[in-house]
């Protein structure tokens, strides 16, 4: 499974507003649920699981990869991007505020594993943060995002 099999247009948002990091998670969470991929109960889980356990899902600077376990109500494999028009704390002392939240959603534990590969890869490359910053729609993510997947 590809990343770009993932994300559609309309699972990203750009320069999304939120007052905290539980409402940074749930707008980036929006298009998911509406489209079906994912319930609300699974968006509730990630901010119950992140209460308890501390923001595991702030992986590098700025970036939080907000996700809980399938069988809280994960549909179908799917990614969201989310970026927001001002940085959020998101209590992670090494990589707050987060700009950029990207809402994972797998079915088990393996099918994904090429697009969080894929994923991974990508948030180490500066020129993806540069595509989104500079993004006014969706299109330039997706087209980069396609473009750097193996053929």
């Amino acid at each position: 499974m590809l990343l770009s099999d993932l994300i559609a247009p309309d699972f990203v948002l750009l320069d999304v507003e939120a007052k905290d990091w539980r409402d940074a998670v749930r707008k980036a969470a929006v298009p998911l649920v509406a489209r079906g991929k994912i319930t609300e109960s699974y968006v509730d889980d990630i901010i119950a699981a992140a209460q308890e356990l501390g923001p595991y899902f702030v992986i590098t600077k700025g970036v939080a990869l907000p996700h809980g376990m399938p069988e809280t109500g994960v549909i179908e494999a799917v990614m969201g991007l989310c970026r927001l028009a001002e940085p959020v704390d998101f209590g992670s002392a090494a990589n707050d505020p987060v700009r950029y939240v990207l809402v994972f959603g797998a079915r088990d534990a393996t099918a994904h594993l090429e697009a969080l590969t894929a994923l991974t890869a990508l948030i180490g490359d500066a020129d993806f943060f540069a595509v989104v910053d500079g993004a006014e729609d969706a299109d330039p993510i997706i087209d980069y995002i396609q473009g750097h997947e193996a053929p």
